[in-house]
């Protein structure tokens, strides 16, 4: 499948996670200065962000006079707490676009993509296996047989708060699979790799910098944005290609209540729900992550930028909808 084709796939199947709200999202003016706290841009965004959030954050106040204030947390769990309304944000940021239909009545039917990574074990100079791990990462030994050793600690998310989470499951049964070896799931999950070693999106890093962890599952971008060593996957279990959309797409995980998110390539997209305090400024901060200045860290930090409008972009605030989209899309 070349480029083109590829990208046309994946953008099918991230719009099979959206629904589309009844209502329409309100446009308005571009920037204005900081005049208070309350002038503030409120964005929740994946915790895998975090590290490139911090610099994104900084260069949007320089460029905008608003400042940001961001909540990290599991795209999951921050879908759920905008639906019931504990919280009201300007600006969500998924890293799995099926979440956004877990808005329910703030969703509102349009969202832009920005970004895509891939799934990495990650490791610190601290792990106790370091040196094994390094050697997996020049494809001297498996990784996998080093993650089965004794005592090894592989620090995950839980999958039903964080895509990354579901991703993990996703990328050890696919390991199972390309690797010929049953079973390898239950080893993988089983013993300090069990339910243990699941901790909170926004814990997992330090964890795995200091130590306290010998390795954790992470975006590549994340990864290298903590400045971790990294051991790279075979494509497909790495999930950050656009020519494995369909394989992808037979996987599933079904949360504790009930909800099923299916495989796809990774990316980031990003919304302004319809309870947002200022939807015109959530709109900004969403076309600013779409420019050259946000481009330029995004890249720095690892992350593969893409700009796909998802959904129906007559409900865009004015400053998404007039950008020139690429052709097709």
């Amino acid at each position: 499948m070349n480029e083109e084709a590829g990208n046309e796939a994946l953008l099918g199947v991230l719009r099979v996670g959206i629904s589309v709200a009844a209502l329409s999202v309100a446009s308005g003016p571009g920037c204005r200065p900081v005049v208070g706290e309350n002038d503030a841009v409120d964005v929740t965004y994946a915790a895998s962000l975090t590290a490139t959030m911090t610099e994104l954050e900084q260069r949007f106040r320089e460029r905008s006079g608003r400042a940001v204030r961001g909540d990290p947390r599991g795209s999951v769990a921050g879908a759920h707490l905008i639906r019931e309304g504990v919280w009201r944000r300007d600006v969500y940021i998924t890293a799995d676009p099926a979440t956004l239909r877990l808005l329910g009545p703030h969703d509102p039917g349009w969202a832009v993509v920005f970004a895509r990574s891939e799934i990495v074990i990650a490791y610190s100079s601290e792990s106790r296996f370091a040196s094994a791990l390094d050697s997996a990462g020049r494809g001297e030994l498996a990784w996998h047989a080093v993650a089965l050793r004794d005592g090894f600690r592989l620090g995950r998310t839980d999958p039903d708060l964080d895509p990354k989470g579901y991703r993990t499951l996703f990328a050890f049964r696919l390991a199972e699979q390309h690797y010929r070896l049953p079973r390898l799931v239950e080893g993988l999950l089983a013993g300090p790799a069990g339910s243990e070693s699941v901790f909170p999106e926004e814990h997992l890093s330090a964890r795995v910098q200091t130590g306290s962890l010998d390795a954790g599952v992470f975006y590549l971008a994340e990864a290298r944005a903590h400045d971790l060593r990294v051991v790279r996957l075979p494509r497909k279990l790495g999930q950050g290609d656009p020519r494995d959309t369909e394989a992808l797409g037979r996987l599933q995980h079904r949360t504790a209540d009930g909800r099923d998110f299916r495989g796809a390539p990774i990316a980031y997209a990003a919304t302004v729900p319809l309870n947002a305090r200022d939807l015109a400024a959530g709109g900004e901060f969403i076309a600013f992550l779409l420019g050259d200045e946000a481009g330029e860290i995004l890249t720095e930090d690892g992350f593969v930028t893409e700009s796909w409008p998802l959904g129906d972009r007559e409900r865009m605030p004015r400053s998404l909808s007039a950008r020139p989209w690429p052709p097709g899309l």
